[in-house]
């Protein structure tokens, strides 16, 4: 029987490698993660309104809200996440290759939380072939961690743009594949267990980078409702956990709405 979201990711991945193959040159091409560019450093704008001298560019589409950091120094804030953000997402993606790299009986004391904590949110061993992919699940996330690393450390300018929806800590738009909107509880100081605000905001910009580089969604409900290796909370509470802090709960709690039905 066909497996129409096994169906979905491959086509996906299959995609990702046309676009980055392409040579386009308008915004659509960034669309295509460059996990190998050379890292010069994030590029990115920050728009709000009331932000400090040269700290934002002009809002695009009159929807800004006011910097919610005092002093107007929103900028500074947010590249110190972006900074924690690269660094966590290539640390994650190491730890699952070292996972992967032995045969599971044969892993460390690192390998094996790291490979327990990949069970817990995506159902099963990194080890685990798929068989669209020709390898192990882990080296497919991997690589997309490191693609969200990537693309933060210089592979494209990104736009955050500052919003006052209730509710949410970012958002992204589909089609809108480099720019991250930004929500008031993203700057908020929350007491989360185990976890520093820098790394909560870190590990929101890797959620929603997920979204901008390949569709990965969190749709909750439905008939088919997203599987875990295809959805962004499972992987902001994985690389937070894998990285030794605490998760949101609200993440962990939306990932395990789940089933672990293998759909993968």
């Amino acid at each position: 029987m066909r497996d129409p979201e096994l169906e979905l990711e491959a086509e996906l991945e299959d995609l990702m490698t046309v676009l980055a193959e392409s040579d386009l040159e308008s915004e659509a091409e960034v669309f295509a993660p460059s996990v190998t560019t050379a890292s010069g450093g994030p590029i990115f704008e920050v728009a709000c309104a009331g932000c400090a001298a040269g700290q934002c560019v002009a809002c695009p589409d009159g929807l800004c809200a006011a910097c919610p950091v005092h002093g107007g120094g929103c900028r500074a804030v947010l590249r110190q996440a972006v900074i924690e953000a690269i660094k966590l997402a290539r640390n994650a993606a190491d730890k699952v290759d070292a996972a992967i790299s032995v045969e599971p009986g044969k892993r460390g004391k690192d390998a094996k939380e790291t490979a327990r904590l990949f069970q817990f949110f995506f159902c099963h061993d990194p080890s685990l072939v798929i068989p669209w992919a020709g390898g192990p699940s882990g080296v497919t996330v991997a690589h997309r961690l490191r693609a969200v690393a990537g693309e933060l450390d210089g592979g494209r300018r990104i736009l955050f743009e500052c919003r006052t929806d209730a509710g949410c800590n970012a958002f992204t738009i589909v089609g809108v594949h480099s720019t991250i909107f930004l929500c008031p509880p993203f700057w908020a100081e929350i007491p989360l267990r185990g976890l520093p605000n820098v790394d909560r905001r870190a590990g929101t910009i890797i959620h929603e980078m997920l979204h901008n580089l390949y569709d990965v969604n969190d749709f909750l409900t439905g008939a088919n409702p997203t599987p875990r290796r295809f959805d962004a909370h499972c992987y902001e509470a994985f690389v937070l956990r894998v990285n030794g802090f605490g998760a949101d709960p609200f993440d962990v709690q939306a990932c395990g709405q789940r089933a672990c039905d293998m759909r993968i």
